[in-house]
């Protein structure tokens, strides 16, 4: 059987590396999934049936995943999903690739494929689609996403942006409006870290595409590209670099939740939002403290994307060193060693407590904090004194 890797020669030419690396492509074969199943076997490779229905099997090389897809003509789609037909031949199978750049396959030996002069668009920093473009859109419409993520990879001008592929774009646009949300992050999240960002977001704009993906009006694009020269883009996760584009958590909640984006997602996007303009030590100390010793681990995730969004290397190695104290009273000991009464008072007597061993660096030991909360407890109870702290 044949097989040529694809999509890893643009990988390794816009990324300046030398040689082909499977890693960043997949592998094509004339073998059907069958036979490609039959050859794992006899070759002793373990193999996961990640896409048998698609053509698609996982081989485990080295505990490393390599796809190989069995080639594919289309039969039908409707800029979704797409009805395959398996073929032997590689070129009809690079036809319904959607970019040149990404037709152009390479044999193990080197020699390499190119029905579509990828090649040469590859040389000139051109992103262009394999024939019309408005046909390759029409077969899958996040092939508009996968344009502009693209063009922030491969272009060497902000604004060169194909004329014809711009009018297809704005012909077919309503089409992402049938493709799911999860594939559209997961188009964005490249867009938002990559070269070129606002330019990219300021064109989908103007083509009305925000709209299209359930961008609204409350996402700023100036903002997020503001954060772009200070912060460490090959480092961070996309969500950090994404919340810079709003001013309040809610607006960032609707967009993760129509986005599908992860629960760790969800949690960076509403630390960054509503912490971002904090850079006081002793703010993110008082923050750690409060957060429960099982959720720890979230609050070092999303800090540390906040300090990589800003690079603030000396932020981030202060807490990260930081030995964490814990308030030395709980609140059943209220009970006992204050008088307090079971009920909301022994919350609230809890915070008061708290907050003031916060004030004082957390240098109050157990029995100051006691006597403090007694003092106080004892004030309540004047006719001129109805709260704690008053």
């Amino acid at each position: 059987y044949q097989r040529r890797v694809r999509e890893a020669v643009v990988s390794t030419q816009s990324t300046g590396s030398s040689g082909i690396n499977a890693e960043y492509g997949d592998m094509a074969t004339n073998a059907t999934p069958d036979q490609i199943v039959e050859v794992c076997k006899g070759a002793e490779i373990k193999h996961i049936l990640t896409g048998f229905e698609h053509g698609t099997v996982t081989l485990m090389l080295d505990d490393t995943p390599y796809e190989v897809t069995t080639l594919r003509v289309d039969k039908e789609t409707d800029g979704r999903h797409a009805k395959v037909e398996y073929t032997t031949d590689f070129e009809a199978d690079a036809a319904r690739r959607d970019l040149t750049i990404n037709a152009m396959s390479v044999r193990i030996d080197g020699t390499l494929f190119d029905y579509f002069e990828g090649r040469s668009h590859l040389d000139e920093r051109r992103v262009l689609f394999v024939g019309e473009p408005a046909e390759r859109i029409k077969e899958d419409y996040l092939r508009i996403l996968r344009y502009f993520r693209f063009y922030g990879r491969i272009s060497q001008q902000d604004d060169e942006f194909d004329e014809k592929t711009i009018e297809a774009i704005k012909l077919h646009k309503d089409g992402l409006k049938k493709i799911s949300r999860e594939r559209i992050w997961l188009e964005m999240k490249q867009i938002v870290v990559g070269r070129f960002a606002e330019t990219i977001l300021t064109k989908m704009k103007d083509l009305d595409l925000f709209y299209q993906i359930n961008l609204k009006h409350t996402f700023r694009i100036d903002t997020l590209c503001k954060q772009h020269s200070l912060a460490d883009l090959d480092a961070i996760q996309p969500v950090t670099m994404l919340s810079y584009a709003f001013d309040h958590h809610g607006d960032f909640t609707k967009l993760r939740r129509d986005w599908k984006m992860s629960m760790d997602e969800d949690y960076i996007g509403q630390f960054l939002i509503r912490h971002r303009h904090r850079s006081e030590i002793k703010h993110f100390q008082d923050l750690l403290v409060d957060t429960p010793k099982h959720c720890r681990h979230k609050f070092h995730m999303a800090f540390k994307e906040l300090c990589l969004s800003r690079a603030d290397k000396g932020l981030l190695e202060t807490i990260e060193k930081w030995t964490v104290p814990e308030f030395p009273l709980r609140g059943d000991q209220l009970i006992k060693e204050v008088g307090l009464p079971k009920g909301p008072l022994v919350s609230k007597y809890y915070t008061l407590g708290k907050a003031r061993w916060k004030e004082n660096q957390y240098s109050m030991e157990k029995d100051e904090v006691i006597e403090f909360l007694k003092s106080e407890y004892e004030k309540s109870k004047t006719p001129a004194s109805s709260a704690p702290g008053s």
